[in-house]
This record gives C-alpha cells, sequence and structure tokens, in this order.
C-alpha cells in the first residue's frame, strides 16, 4: 500500500480509537506467529532483502516525525507469494533495520468482492491464531482522503495483550479516484507494535 499522508493519518486515528476504546485483552498471544511474506515484527529486513533493496525503496511519503522510515518494497525482481507489495517501517538509524510494522497489500482491478472473500479467509487465520486477542468487529467508514465521500474502508482489528495490533482493510475507492490518479482497490493487511501504533498518533506529524 502506498500511504499517502491522509491515509496514514486516517488509519493512526482508527488504530488509536478502538486501542483506547476497549480493555486489553488478559491473556497473551505472540503477534510474531502471523508471518506477511514470511515477514513477522522485530525481524531484521536483512533476513530477507539486500541493502540495497531497502534503501533504492524507501516511500516517497515518510512522516514529518523521522524516527522511523517507510520501505515501499514492488516490482523487485522476483514475486511475493501473497501481495502485491510491501511497506514496512523501521527506525530510521537502526542499520540492522527491525521491522516495527509491515503492511501486505493486493491491488484488485476490478472483482472487488475478492477483497471481502480474502478479508474473511485472513479474519479467521487470525481469530484462530490470536485467540485471547481483542477482536474489533468490522466497522465501514468513508475515507476522507476522497472529498466526493465516495470511497470507503472496511476494516476489522485484533489487539494483543502486548498492545500489538493486527489489523485487516478493504479499501474501495471512487470510480473518479481510479480514472484521477489510477488507484486500484487494495487489501491491506498490517502488523505494527504497540510503541510504533502510539508514535504515529502521538508524535508522527510533529
Amino acid at each position: 500500500m502506498r500511504l499517502t499522508d491522509t491515509t496514514m493519518k486516517r488509519l493512526s486515528l482508527y488504530l488509536f480509537l478502538v486501542l483506547f476504546a476497549f480493555p486489553a485483552p488478559s491473556q497473551a498471544d505472540d503477534i510474531r506467529d502471523f508471518q506477511i511474506e514470511g515477514i513477522s515484527l522485530g525481524d531484521s529486513l536483512l533476513k530477507h532483502f539486500t541493502k540495497k533493496e531497502i534503501e533504492t525503496n524507501l516511500s516517497e511519503v515518510q512522516y514529518p516525525n523521522r524516527k522511523y522510515t517507510i520501505v515501499w518494497l514492488r516490482n523487485l525482481s522476483f514475486n511475493f507469494e501473497i501481495y502485491d507489495a510491501l511497506t514496512i517501517a523501521y527506525e530510521t538509524y537502526d542499520k540492522k533495520y527491525y521491522v516495527h510494522s509491515i503492511v501486505g497489500s493486493i491491488y484488485y482491478k476490478n472483482n472487488f468482492e475478492r477483497c471481502y472473500k480474502k478479508m474473511e479467509e485472513i479474519e479467521e487465520e487470525l481469530s484462530d491464531m490470536f485467540n485471547n486477542a481483542k477482536h474489533i468487529p468490522t466497522v465501514t467508514t468513508k475515507h476522507n482522503y476522497d472529498k466526493t465521500g465516495n470511497s470507503k474502508m472496511t476494516a476489522t482489528m485484533f489487539i494483543l495483550a502486548s498492545g500489538d495490533e493486527a489489523q485487516i482493510t478493504c479499501f474501495d475507492w471512487s470510480k473518479e479516484l481510479f480514472k484521477k490518479e489510477s488507484r486500484l482497490d487494495e487489501l491491506g493487511v498490517s502488523l505494527s507494535t504497540k510503541e510504533f501504533g502510539k508514535w504515529v498518533f502521538a508524535e508522527a506529524y510533529k
């Protein structure tokens, strides 16, 4: 997912609201049990990519506060098994590039219903894996990036006892945005640490 500034802020606000609106679960799961293209939170990106691949694929959109750096990996010399692109955050001065947040994206040019079907499959997998986590029910809202109000996002979330989070989101972009920006409908599966989620809301835009 190539995150715009508005998209990042909208997602971080959603994460913050559900994080503080519901009590944390009482038992622990380990978010590292779930991988995106074989990558877990806490992994060094150097286990999966070369330093050149990392540093030549920095996202054009970065947070104003540069504590973390965003990498957007797509169209590499190989194809990912499931996702079309990965968006990954690491601490800017970390030479090991440890993963603090990862988003796997699947793009849908036509049949958007496939996004909901895939979302349900992943939601079931996460429910089985994180059966002690707080499962936030699916909600659909208008996406404020689209001023016409015709774009929507549908999301569900799992909050672990540690405060780490897993989220599944379907982005249903309007026909106007597709024509104007070639913006494809998209499934995003994200993992983030508690520290990264709080930083995005409290510090990322300062």
